[in-house]
C-alpha cells in the first residue's frame, strides 16, 4: 500500500509550488495530482485482492507439480500481476510524470522537482528489478509453466502459494 503521509507530502509540496511556475506547469502538476490520487484507489483495489486471495485445490495442485526453484520466479509473477491490475491508472500516472518533468526541465523548480522524485520513489520503486534478474535466470520450461498459470497473473498472496504448495520455508 501507498504510504499515507508520503502521499500528503506529495500534496502538500505541490500545493506548495503553485506560485513559483508557469500556468502549464501548474496543470502538468495537478494533472499528475489527480492521477496519483486515482492510482492509490486502484493500488488499495489490487492490494486488498491480494490480501483476499486464497489457494484453490486445482490450483494447489498445478504449483505442487512445479519444483520448488519455480518459487523464485513468483515475485516476479506478482509484480507483473500488481501492474497489470493497476492499469490504466498506473500508466496515466506514468505519463503525466513524464509530462511534468519535461515541463520542468525548462523551468527548473526545485519544487517539481522534489514532487516528482517523491512520486517516483514511492510508486515506481527500484526494488522490482531484482525479482526480474531471478526469474530471467529460472530455466524456460519453467518460466512457461509459470506463465501458463491463470491465478498467477492476477494480484495473489505469494506466502499463502508458497505455503500451500510446498510448505512452510525453512
Amino acid at each position: 500500500m501507498l504510504n499515507k503521509i508520503i502521499f500528503s507530502l506529495v500534496l502538500l509540496t505541490s500545493f506548495y509550488s503553485t506560485a513559483e511556475v508557469s500556468e502549464k506547469t501548474k496543470y502538468a502538476s495537478f494533472v499528475v495530482q489527480v492521477n496519483l490520487a486515482k492510482y492509490s484507489e486502484k493500488n488499495d483495489i489490487c492490494h486488498k485482492k491480494m490480501s483476499d486471495f486464497t489457494l484453490s485445490e486445482v490450483n494447489k495442485g498445478n504449483i505442487q507439480k512445479l519444483p520448488k526453484e519455480a518459487a523464485a520466479g513468483l515475485a516476479k509473477l506478482l509484480d507483473d500481476a500488481l501492474l497489470r491490475c493497476a492499469q490504466p491508472e498506473v500508466f496515466n500516472l506514468a505519463n503525466s510524470l513524464l509530462i511534468l518533468q519535461e515541463q520542468n526541465s525548462v523551468e527548473k523548480s526545485d519544487v517539481i522537482e522534489e514532487q516528482i522524485y517523491l512520486i517516483r520513489t514511492l510508486v515506481f520503486s527500484k526494488t522490482t528489478i531484482t525479482p526480474n534478474i531471478v526469474y530471467s535466470k529460472l530455466p524456460p520450461e519453467i518460466q512457461s509453466k509459470l506463465n501458463s498459470i491463470d491465478f498467477l497473473k492476477h494480484p495473489f498472496d505469494i506466502f499463502k502459494v508458497i505455503e500451500g504448495a510446498w510448505g512452510v520455508p525453512h
